[in-house]
């Protein structure tokens, strides 16, 4: 870490009915998509493009601000975003966020004014009636502003929780920290919570027209898992400041072999139906949103091996 740690918390929160949907990209494409500052974080030689539904929970101010969201109406609303991973030039690794979609105005709203980050309005839904099973629904999304899709339905293992396994499933998981570039000024803000308790799950269907949208076109059944639900804490942001200078790849996960950029095995995927896989809309725009990049409207997700010993945390700026 940077050194600086503080307990400080600007707002708690639930996330739930979270899935992970994931496809090895070809890490030289995405260094393309980012922005500046900003270089793959590779594993097994692969980039790695994510689709992400969850349910966000009791968002809560700290102390007499408690009750403003619910006053507010932003307490509980759904999400969808589309993610990579990256090294920042603070030397740290992390999650950037192509695009944050959700069903709350107010939220998109704030997000976007406040902290530049890349959120989107959209109709999103949970589905159960044959597909998803009870408190692990499936998901769809219509993005308001292009009409871009997105849709996952998964099946959960049967069997119960459990922390991530080393390797793969830690580097697409584990990540407690954030990098949002507003106003030409990249900032860090960090959270907290207890490791993940996930579970492998076989593909119902997806729709990939959001990952699409965002300049990647992926095939094939991803790496998924389900995620049970997660109290965390948000902490403050502060201002990055370039440490040494990063390489084209920066390279976490070790491994050998040519990776397969489009199409990687799921961890619980069973043998059955075969899973739909709806092509994106030809119509929609397939080139990413470029004035965002620069702009710095994107968001980032750091890691750490211990978040409850040693919760990340952000200074002032």
């Amino acid at each position: 870490m940077d050194g600086f740690r503080s307990s400080w918390v600007v707002m708690t929160q639930t996330w739930s009915r979270i899935i992970w949907a994931h496809w090895a990209v070809d890490p030289d494409l995405l260094a393309t998509l980012l922005p500046p500052g900003l270089v793959p974080d590779t594993f097994d030689g692969a980039g790695w493009v994510g689709l992400v539904p969850f349910r966000m929970e009791n968002l809560r101010l700290p102390g007499v601000l408690s009750g403003v969201t619910s006053v507010l109406g932003v307490r509980n609303f759904g999400e969808f975003n589309v993610r990579t991973y990256v090294k920042g030039p603070d030397g740290m690794t992390g999650v950037y966020f192509f695009t944050l979609d959700a069903d709350n105005l107010l939220a998109v709203a704030t997000a976007r004014l406040a902290f530049g980050l890349s959120y989107r309005r959209a109709t999103i839904r949970t589905t159960t009636a044959g597909h998803g099973t009870p408190g692990q629904p499936g998901w769809t999304s219509v993005r308001h502003c292009d009409g871009a899709r997105a849709e996952l339905v998964v099946i959960p293992d049967d069997k119960p929780g459990r922390p991530a396994a080393p390797g793969l499933e830690h580097f697409l998981v584990e990540r407690y920290a954030l990098y949002s570039q507003w106003h030409g000024r990249l900032l860090r803000g960090t959270l907290s919570h207890a490791p993940w308790q996930v579970r492998g799950a076989h593909l119902e269907s997806v729709d990939t027209g959001t990952v699409t949208a965002a300049g990647f076109a992926v095939t094939g059944e991803p790496h998924l898992l389900v995620g049970e639900p997660a109290q965390v804490r948000i902490h403050p942001f502060r201002l990055v400041r370039p440490g040494p200078r990063t390489s084209a790849h920066s390279r976490s996960g070790a491994g050998s072999g040519h990776p397969q950029w489009a199409s990687f095995p799921s961890p619980g995927a069973g043998s059955g139906s075969s899973p739909r896989i709806r092509q994106p809309d030809p119509n929609l725009a397939t080139t990413p949103d470029r004035a965002n990049a620069q702009a710095g409207s994107g968001v980032a997700l750091a890691k750490t091996e211990h978040p409850e010993a040693s919760p990340l945390t952000l200074g002032p700026v």
